[in-house]
């Protein structure tokens, strides 16, 4: 049989002509197969790229403006009715309010500061004194429903005569001691217009 023919060989087999051996079969070429594995890596690249961007786009929770507290307005504080108080505080100090009256007006009567008159009976005035505001400080006290003004005025008439005996010595009287004389007068007289309001006197 003619080698060039096929035969045996099978057909499409062609023989080499310089060796006139059969030439080897060229391997059929496959079909290449689709990467897969790299459309799956870009898919989720593609998606990390997302979520990346929407991150960036939506405010972190500390960027979000935190909503202003709401803060209510307490109604204000009715006035109470304090007649009540400050005319039982006003009854229970009228007697002592006519003692100290009687004790700087005997004072007084005696002469100008630095006579021999008034440094006699210096020692007996501070000591009245003293005495007085030992018994209306616990009285003053005692009514702390009083209207604050009524207090206020009350204690700053005492306090004044406690800083003026406290420091008081024969002779004419220093400016200090005057100054304070005065403002017990004011502070006396605020205490003498609420009682007298309400019909308590002395």
């Amino acid at each position: 049989m003619n080698p060039q023919q096929g035969g045996e060989l099978g057909v499409g087999a062609a023989v080499d002509p310089l060796t006139g051996r059969p030439r080897p079969q060229q391997p059929v070429p496959r079909r290449a197969r689709f990467p897969w594995a790299a459309l799956v890596a870009a898919v989720l690249a593609a998606a990390a790229l997302v979520v990346s961007v929407i991150a960036l786009i939506r405010p972190t929770p500390a960027a979000i403006p935190a909503s202003a507290p709401v803060t209510t307005t307490p109604a204000p504080a009715q006035p109470q009715d304090t007649t009540t108080a400050d005319r039982a505080l006003c009854t229970a100090i009228a007697p002592l309010m006519t003692d100290i009256n009687r004790v700087s007006n005997t004072y007084l009567g005696l002469g100008e500061a630095g006579t021999p008159a008034r440094d006699s009976t210096l020692p007996k005035f501070i000591s009245d004194t003293q005495d007085w505001i030992g018994r209306v400080q616990p009285i003053l006290d005692q009514h702390p429903d009083a209207r604050p003004f009524f207090r206020r005025s009350l204690q700053r008439f005492i306090d004044d005569r406690n800083l003026l005996v406290s420091d008081l010595k024969p002779g004419p009287l220093p400016p200090e001691a005057y100054a304070l004389w005065s403002d017990s007068l004011g502070a006396y007289t605020g205490v003498l217009h609420i009682c007298t309001q309400l019909g308590v006197k002395w």
